[in-house]
């Protein structure tokens, strides 16, 4: 079964509906190298200022990165294999703190090329100033999702009452068509910062 909508949603739901689709799990994109933490990690260590790295750890976690900041560029100067190894200190440590505030789990950093491609957009949009394309994008992948879903749903219901299997298989496709259904609505009302564990 698959997953999309478009003129009969209203664009401002798809920010709502991105967060449920591409909160936590897989998706995550905040441990990863190529993700907005690390990257940031990398310009701050470029230019010796931790406080753009403040805003990803609460405030009760600032002296910590502080302190491991400060440790970092003392000792990346020593060698390539210090500057390292030094990084991947500070990048292990801001990431595992960040996830920690959103109560996901750290599981290491993750090598760059695989944040979802929705995500990048998501990030692009933010960066650009453009989010017209974006919610295009998600809200015409939900109303196929849905019409999906019900035309599937549709066929079965007709067949239901001809067999144990096929009605069966039509309550399969009717429950798969619900949840659906359950998600995208309780996402579209606007359930804002909740559910974000782990980007």
């Amino acid at each position: 079964m698959k997953t999309k909508l478009r003129k009969t949603a209203v664009p401002a739901v798809a920010a709502a509906i991105f967060s449920l689709m591409f909160a936590g799990s897989a998706l995550a994109h905040c441990d990863a190298l190529d993700g907005p933490v690390i990257t940031e990690a990398r310009a701050a260590l470029e230019s010796g200022n931790v406080k753009p790295l403040l805003k990803w750890v609460p405030a009760k976690d600032e002296a910590e990165i502080k302190r491991v900041f400060a440790d970092v560029l003392q000792v990346r100067g020593q060698s390539e294999t210090a500057k390292n190894i030094a990084d991947q200190h500070l990048f292990s440590t801001l990431v595992e703190v960040h996830r920690a505030s959103e109560g996901a789990p750290f599981t290491g950093i993750k090598p760059s090329g695989q944040i979802d491609p929705g995500l990048m957009a998501a990030d692009a949009a933010l960066e650009n100033g453009q989010i017209d394309r974006l919610v295009a994008n998600i809200t015409r992948k939900i109303e196929n999702g849905i019409r999906e879903r019900y035309h599937e749903a549709q066929r079965a219901r007709a067949m239901a009452d001809q067999s144990g299997d096929k009605g069966r298989a039509f309550v399969a496709d009717y429950v798969n068509y619900m949840h659906y259904i359950e998600g995208v609505h309780g996402a579209a009302g606007g359930q804002g910062h909740q559910g974000h564990q782990g980007h």
